[in-house]
């Protein structure tokens, strides 16, 4: 081996040579760091947070009940007349890109059921979602906002919440009945009917037919599976308020 390789193995290495601007290096804070820290005693143990203990008399919380409220949405009326009782309506709003990370203006078009042809092209409407009349038909007018051309006075009036809702049992009422005749061959008495079924009609309480048949058929009516789901939790709601009113008495 050549002597200056001799003299070069002889010699520390430069980074193991501590100077004051070494010292102010972040490496070197960083691997010295450890003898400013005190050493953690074995003895010594984290403690865990203290958790509540669960009773069996603690109430625990009803699971969330569904809201079923519709979405309002507004729509400008842009085709009348090619359906009976159904509206195209054109809704403006903004989505999101992702990617672009921007809001962008978006037009959609509903098909929305308008029960009284109360609506004329140019209108500003609001309508709701969640009243299904056929496969392509699933939004109602709720209320017109800004009319165009014919006064609101001038048309028939839009229907309420409330008022279709009577509608359809009354429409319903009258479908029982004739499936019923139809199948017994005869007119059916809503009145003898509740007599055999033992549902007492007090004379000075106005029934309607729906409302008679409702009451004939209250324990064979069939609850599909999402409203007794909604049913139970209610009744899960309304029975933990009370525990929790008559602990609270106490």
């Amino acid at each position: 081996m050549a002597p200056s390789h001799l003299l070069r193995a002889t010699m520390p290495l430069r980074a193991s040579i501590t100077t004051p601007l070494s010292l102010t290096r972040p490496s070197i804070l960083q691997s010295t760091r450890y003898l400013t820290t005190p050493l953690r005693s074995a003895s010594t143990t984290t403690q865990s947070p203290t958790q509540r203990k669960i009773t069996g008399t603690d109430t625990q919380a009803p699971s969330r009940l569904r809201n079923y409220a519709s979405a309002l949405k507004t729509g400008t009326v842009v085709s009348v007349g090619r359906m009976d009782r159904t509206v195209g309506v054109c809704h403006r709003h903004t989505v999101w890109d992702r990617h672009i990370r921007k809001f962008y203006p978006k037009e959609t078009h509903y098909l929305v059921s308008d029960p009284r042809n109360s609506l004329r092209d140019g209108d500003v409407i609001e309508f709701s979602s969640g009243a299904p009349k056929s496969r392509n038909v699933h939004h109602v007018v709720e209320r017109i906002i800004t009319p165009f051309g014919v006064a609101i006075a001038d048309r028939p009036a839009v229907l309420s919440k409330e008022e279709r809702e009577a509608e359809r049992e009354t429409r319903w009422a009258a479908k029982y009945l004739r499936r019923e005749s139809k199948r017994l061959g005869r007119e059916v008495d809503l009145v003898q009917e509740a007599a055999k079924a033992g549902v007492p009609v007090p004379k000075d309480e106005v029934l309607s037919t729906a409302q008679l048949i409702h009451r004939i058929h209250a324990e064979d009516e069939r609850i599909g599976k999402v409203k007794r789901i909604v049913q139970e939790r209610v009744a899960e709601h309304e029975r933990i308020m009370e525990e929790r009113a008559q602990e609270a008495e106490r």
